[in-house]
């Protein structure tokens, strides 16, 4: 039998069980709206959550290995997404103008800085407070319903186990 045929009705059941990512809107750093879950193009979406500053390290470690081994692939996509909600509303723009310096072109399309929601991500994303400065990634379905997450810190391992839930998802018709 077909490997998709019989992947497909435990990506389905496990679909059907799914807590769905809450709706956001943001603006990328190559100046794109992106709408979620309008925006999820591929069959297989990555989310990778940093909800501080100080996570910047463990998003960058999820963000290359997603962005170097898995975003050539049409039918997986992902997102880079800081939350900046906790920053005052008149430093916001100085904060992404900083970054947008510092992220590469090709990733900015995938970039995307967020300022509201912040509550129901952490909840969705399995927030804990002994964990604050983790990378929260989600892998995601392109209805919004979450099938895969850690906020371990990046292994070779663990991504090796996100990449084979997001080929079996993307390969899944």
């Amino acid at each position: 039998m077909n490997l998709c045929l019989r992947i497909a009705p435990l990506l389905l059941a496990l679909a059907a069980n799914a807590t769905t990512i809450p709706a956001a809107q943001g603006i990328a750093l190559d100046g794109h709206s992106v709408i979620l879950p309008r925006d999820l193009a591929g069959r297989a979406t990555i989310l990778i959550l940093g909800f501080t500053q100080h996570s910047s390290d463990n998003t960058t470690a999820w963000q290359r290995s997603v962005g170097t081994s898995l975003a050539h692939e049409p039918a997986i996509n992902y997102f880079d997404m800081p939350f900046l909600q906790e920053a005052p509303s008149f430093i916001r723009p100085l904060i992404v103008r900083s970054i947008r310096k510092q992220v590469p072109d090709e990733i900015k399309p995938r970039f995307v800085p967020l300022t509201a929601g912040e509550e129901l991500w952490k909840q969705i994303s399995g927030f804990t407070p002994s964990a604050p400065d983790a990378a929260y990634v989600l892998l995601v379905d392109r209805s919004g319903n979450v099938l895969w997450q850690t906020h371990e810190a990046f292994t070779q391992a663990r991504f090796n186990e996100l990449s084979a839930a997001a080929h079996k998802l993307a390969d899944a018709r």
